[in-house]
């Protein structure tokens, strides 16, 4: 399975933000929208950053609450790893776990596509062993 399959069952809608958007703003749209990230995006529609709730709660701790005021470009992670649809669900799953982050972006050719959490991944992978076990039923009973 890849990354392509969970994007056609989930759909591309991603949630983004620009670089000047505060912190108050960001935590009120995951807050309203239950989702654990937003992509920070640049002038030209390219990925400059992510803000997890991870981000959030690391400006909190260092800013107080003055961290509402601060803006995306201020607390975003800068280094986006992103992935390819026709990456398998195993290597993002790799990635993920190897980077300790549940959301990546999906990108071709310069192009955001979807992005994919870990909940979409977890998801993808049971679907998959859910029908290795059904086929590996079927063989050992029509055997």
């Amino acid at each position: 399975m890849f990354v392509s399959d969970i994007l056609s069952q989930k759909g591309g809608l991603v949630f983004t933000v620009t670089m000047a958007t505060t912190v108050a703003q960001i935590a009120q749209q995951l807050g309203t929208r239950r989702i654990g990230s937003v992509l920070v995006m640049t002038d030209t529609d390219t990925v400059a950053g992510i803000v997890s709730e991870r981000d959030l709660v690391s400006a909190m701790s260092t800013h107080g609450a003055a961290a509402l005021e601060l803006e995306a470009s201020q607390v975003m992670t800068r280094d986006v790893v992103t992935c390819h649809p026709d990456d398998s669900i195993e290597h993002v799953m790799e990635v993920m776990t190897t980077g300790r982050f549940r959301h990546v972006p999906v990108v071709h050719r310069g192009e955001l596509l979807g992005l994919v959490s870990i909940g979409d991944v977890v998801k993808a992978r049971l679907e998959e062993a859910r029908h290795e076990t059904e086929a590996l039923r079927a063989y050992i009973v029509a055997g």
